[in-house]
């Protein structure tokens, strides 16, 4: 039977504080929790970090439970807005004693401390684990995944431009298209018609696969005020919402085509929509200045 070991990756000003589960002094500063369902605990060596989530399952199944964790791992990214992702793709088997690597994910024998080899150092901001068991306590929608995955790399971005492309692809991968009404789609099927006898085939493509849905920007709308409505909103908020939600869809166009700059402000308004949608939350947490660079450093 395994447990796993699943050394993670934070912006460095980041972190969590609370108590061994064995009392006194855990190993790597060790720090009890919940993932989901299982015992775990979060540990830090000189700068690395890494969780130990007690599985007791067989290899294969240990394995397969793979996906699960790094789902909650993503949503939890979006609960605490700040990115938390997994470290490395590949996944040893540790015998009895054996060191983990912190660049892999690592099975080893149920119930045992395996200790670790790394080297690095940074300051950082806590926040209680109770605050991230909370955080990884739901199950993650199947149709959020790949959102909230994204979400958990954002903070890895170098810049803000790119953070704010990012951010925007997020909602419009939430964003799916929804057929128009009938009205309007036998209007679409009449142009359709015209430009058919006028053998312009061009625009009846461009009628066929654009105008029987709504625009990518009604149905970002769309799903910003269900989502604001959802999240308790008032309608002052929701319109807002819409508006930021629209104009960074716009906004990312202007990025990638033309190279256009992005201001910190832009990427905090944006970072606030995509919670609302992917999480349903409308406050930040003491991570959220430094996802939005807005960390301030002060020495002494």
């Amino acid at each position: 039977m395994f447990d796993v070991l699943i050394p993670i990756q934070m912006p460095t000003e980041t972190g969590f504080t609370g108590e061994s589960g064995r009392g006194g002094r855990g190993l790597n500063g060790e720090i009890a929790f919940t993932f989901g369902q299982w015992p775990a605990s979060s540990h830090e060596m000189e700068g690395k970090r890494y969780i130990i989530v007690r599985l007791g399952l067989d290899r294969n199944e240990a394995i397969g439970k793979l996906p699960e964790l790094f789902a909650r791992l993503a949503r939890a990214s979006a609960v605490l807005d700040i990115s938390i992702r997994p470290v490395g793709k590949d996944v040893v088997v540790l015998g009895s004693g054996e060191r983990a690597d912190l660049k892999n994910i690592s099975l080893f024998p149920a119930g045992e401390m395996p200790y670790v080899e790394f080297r690095d150092g940074s300051f950082s901001v806590q926040l209680p684990i109770s605050m991230f068991s909370d955080a990884l306590s739901e199950p993650v929608p199947e149709v959020k995944e790949n959102a909230l995955k994204l979400f958990a790399d954002v903070d890895f971005e170098a810049t803000t431009a790119s953070r704010f492309v990012v951010l925007s692809t997020v909602v419009e991968l939430l964003a799916e298209r929804q057929t128009r009404d009938d009205a309007a789609l036998k209007l679409v099927d009449r142009w359709i018609d015209e430009a058919s006898t006028a053998s312009r085939q061009d625009l009846v493509q461009a009628l066929t696969s654009n105008m029987r849905h709504e625009s990518i920007g009604s149905a970002i709308g769309r799903i910003v005020r269900e989502a604001g409505s959802a999240a308790g909103c008032d309608e002052v908020a929701n319109v807002t919402f819409q508006k930021q939600a629209r104009d960074a869809n716009k906004k990312r166009g202007a990025l990638l085509h033309r190279g256009n700059s992005v201001s910190v402000e832009e990427l905090s308004a944006l970072r606030a929509v995509v919670r609302l949608v992917l999480v349903g939350e409308i406050k930040g947490t003491p991570f959220t200045p430094i996802g939005n660079r807005r960390w301030v450093r002060t020495d002494g």
